[in-house]
C-alpha cells in the first residue's frame, strides 16, 4: 500500500501540570520515584551520547570554509532522519502520526551504539538486526531510560508496515544517496559500489513513494554517466 493511501489517526497526549504562584502552569513531578533520580537519568543520556562515536560510511557535504569533508557519525544521520521525514511528511501532506515518526526515526539506529554500523552492501547486512535489537533491549532495561515502550518503538519500525514506517524507510535510503550525489559518489567510488547494487537497494521505493523513487533514478542515471558507479 503506497504511503498516499495510508491514514493513521494522530495520538493525543496530555500534561499533568499545576498553577504555580504567579498563576503559570508549570510541570509537577514526584522527585523521589527511582527513575526520576538525576543520577540515573543523566547516566542514561551520556548513554546515548555514544551514538554520536558511530561513523557510518557516508560523507557529508563539504564545509566550504574549512573545506573539511569527513564521514557522519549516527547521531547525526538520526537527527537528519527526524527533520526529513518530518519536511516531507509535510510537503506530501501525507497522513502520519507525525510524534509516531519522530519517535520512531531518533530511535532507528540506537541499536547501532552496541553493534555498530554495517554499510548497506556489506554481505552481513542481513544479520545487522540481531545485534542492534540486544543492544535495544539492554537501553531499554539501562537505568535512568525514561522511554517506557523504547523496545515497542525500535521494533515497529524494524519491522512494521505502518504509513510512519514506510515513510521512514524511504527517507533513510534516501539521505545517503543523496549525499552521495552531493560528493560525486565518494563513497560509492572508494568502495567500487554497482549501479546495479544502488538500485536494488531502491526499488522498493518505487511502490511505497513513486515521486521519490522518480527522482533517484533520474540522479542514478547521472551518477553512472559520471562515472561515480560501475557500470552493471
Amino acid at each position: 500500500m503506497s504511503l498516499h493511501q495510508t491514514a493513521t489517526s494522530t495520538a493525543k497526549a496530555s500534561v499533568y501540570a499545576s498553577p504555580s504562584a504567579n498563576g503559570q502552569v508549570s510541570p509537577q513531578s514526584n522527585d523521589s520515584h527511582p527513575a526520576r533520580n538525576m543520577d540515573n537519568i543523566t547516566h542514561f543520556l551520556l548513554e546515548l551520547d555514544a551514538l554520536k562515536h558511530v561513523n557510518r560510511r557516508n560523507y557529508i557535504t563539504q564545509n566550504t570554509d574549512t573545506n573539511e569533508l569527513r564521514v557522519e557519525n549516527s547521531a547525526e544521520h538520526s537527527w537528519h532522519l527526524a527533520m526529513a521525514c518530518w519536511s516531507i511528511a509535510e510537503a506530501f501532506e501525507l497522513k502520519v502520526n507525525h510524534e509516531k515518526l519522530l519517535k520512531m526515526a531518533l530511535i532507528h539506529d540506537l541499536g547501532e551504539i552496541d553493534a555498530g554500523d554495517t554499510f548497506l552492501y556489506a554481505d552481513t547486512r542481513k544479520d545487522a538486526h540481531i545485534k542492534e535489537r540486544d543492544g535495544i533491549a539492554r537501553l531499554q532495561h539501562e537505568r535512568g531510560n525514561g522511554i517506557a515502550h523504547l523496545s515497542k518503538i525500535w521494533e515497529e519500525q524494524e519491522t512494521g508496515d505502518s504509513a510512519e514506517t514506510q515513510l521512514l524507510k524511504v527517507v533513510d535510503r534516501l539521505l545517503p544517496f543523496l549525499l552521495n550525489i552531493q560528493t560525486q559518489g565518494k563513497t560509492w567510488r572508494a568502495l567500487g559500489i554497482r549501479r546495479s547494487q544502488v538500485a536494488a537497494a531502491h526499488r522498493f521505493i518505487k511502490d511505497s513513494f513513486p515521486t521519490i523513487h522518480h527522482w533517484m533514478s533520474a540522479q542514478l542515471d547521472y551518477a553512472t554517466e559520471q562515472g561515480w558507479l560501475i557500470t552493471g
